[in-house]
């Protein structure tokens, strides 16, 4: 069952206060696998049991780690600083070596974290995300952070499930969907509005051959969020730095094809046990 937990990282934040982060952990095996989610209307820790029953054939090999982002929120928050409270609330807890998934904007603070602390990252799976914020990325994105900072929590979550799914899956789990959003609160909005803004200034392109870790980029053919286009270019800087870097495309699928392909947790299970 997964438990949730809040590590305290001493200092950490600007004002010299601590940070304050949650996460839930799960499964009993030696290895240390890290998610760090995509944007979230609501706190990851709240969907902790669902995330563990999606990911529940990595309990046996690994101990997971599914963190949140930081508590105390300053009102400008970017994907550089998320990446430096996360790397040091894994040091924190003596996550070294971790295998680590991104997804979306986890994606982003991933590569960040693979970037600037090499020692923490084994191996690297970046899901649906970015390295330069593309056009559609800062129009979609952009958009939701107006909505929620207007308070119009009903125009954002319509908005969010119709640009992050696939119609085909809106259509099949739109009443599920709409549940689990249901009354958004002020802290809510607020939150999810400094945490999309944030997206707007990811910048690790120039950097990614830095990323000397194997490394498996997940692309949705269909997403219209932060785009195709996004996953292919981070693959080809990948692979043309030397970095052993593997590609694959759900062309059926949008942004948030972590939540609708079947197989894309054994996917991402069979890469982290090839041998490189």
């Amino acid at each position: 069952m997964a438990e949730n937990h809040v590590v305290r990282i001493a200092g950490a934040a600007l004002n010299g206060e601590d940070v304050e982060m949650e996460y839930a952990r799960f499964g009993n095996g030696a290895k240390t696998f890290v998610i760090i989610p995509g944007l979230s209307l609501r706190s990851t820790m709240a969907s902790a049991s669902s995330v563990e029953t999606a990911y529940k054939i990595f309990k046996e090999d690994y101990t997971v780690y599914l963190f949140d982002r930081r508590k105390n929120m300053p009102d400008v928050y970017s994907v550089a600083d998320m990446a430096k409270d996360t790397s040091a609330a894994m040091k924190t807890l003596g996550l070294e070596h971790a295998d680590v998934l991104g997804t979306s904007q986890g994606g982003m603070i991933a590569q960040h974290i693979a970037i600037e602390n090499p020692e923490l990252v084994n191996r690297l799976v970046l899901a649906s995300s970015s390295s330069k914020a593309e056009p559609l990325q800062l129009d979609v994105i952009g958009n939701w952070a107006q909505i929620a900072r207007a308070g119009r929590a009903d125009d954002l979550v319509g908005d969010f499930i119709d640009n992050a799914f696939t119609p085909a899956f809106v259509q099949r789990y739109r009443r599920a969907l709409l549940m689990m959003y249901k009354n958004l609160t002020e802290e809510e909005l607020l939150r999810f509005a400094i945490t999309a803004e944030a997206c707007a200034g990811i910048d690790t392109y120039d950097n990614l051959d830095k990323i000397k870790c194997p490394t498996f980029v997940i692309g949705a053919g269909l997403d219209h969020v932060v785009t195709y286009e996004a996953s292919v270019k981070i693959a080809e800087k990948l692979k043309a730095a030397g970095t052993p870097c593997e590609f694959f495309t759900y062309e059926e699928n949008g942004h948030a094809v972590f939540d609708e392909a079947k197989d894309y947790k054994d996917r991402i299970l069979q890469f982290l046990k090839r041998a490189y």
